[in-house]
């Protein structure tokens, strides 16, 4: 994933940090699928990417002005960088099973922020009888 390319794009900040939760949920995933198919080399590649993403959200955090919630996300990103490692060592699907939950938890309060501070899209020309208008 080009990060640069995805901000160049019109992505809010927040919106950048949905798609990377996402990315790293979607590494832990795979990794699951690479331990059940005893697949070492996807396995640690997947784990690889994962942990160098999450290592870009943690160097990424305002520890100076982020208050509390900066504190709380870096002890979640060093917690969940821990619990990749003890996964790859005890090849351990559970253990990436609720990280993915971790995230998804986290992904899911991203968006909900997302949602209110954007500002609503304008209703659709034409009405707003859902239909197309060109």
């Amino acid at each position: 994933m080009n990060y640069a390319a995805i901000s160049a794009t019109g992505t809010s900040p927040i919106g950048l940090v949905v798609r990377l939760y996402e990315a790293v949920i979607g590494d832990l995933g795979r990794a699951v699928l690479a331990i059940r198919d005893d697949d070492v080399s996807k396995r640690s590649f997947e784990l690889q990417h994962a942990l160098a993403i999450i290592g870009q959200l943690q160097s990424s955090l305002d520890m100076k002005n982020g208050g509390d919630p900066a504190k709380m996300l870096d002890r979640f990103y060093s917690l969940a960088q821990a619990r990749i490692v003890e996964a790859q060592i005890k090849q351990s699907g559970k253990l990436l099973e609720e990280l993915i939950r971790d995230f998804l938890l986290l992904r899911d309060t991203w968006v909900e922020v997302e949602n209110t501070e954007s500002p609503k899209a304008p209703p659709p020309h034409g009405g707003g009888s859902g239909e197309w208008v060109a």
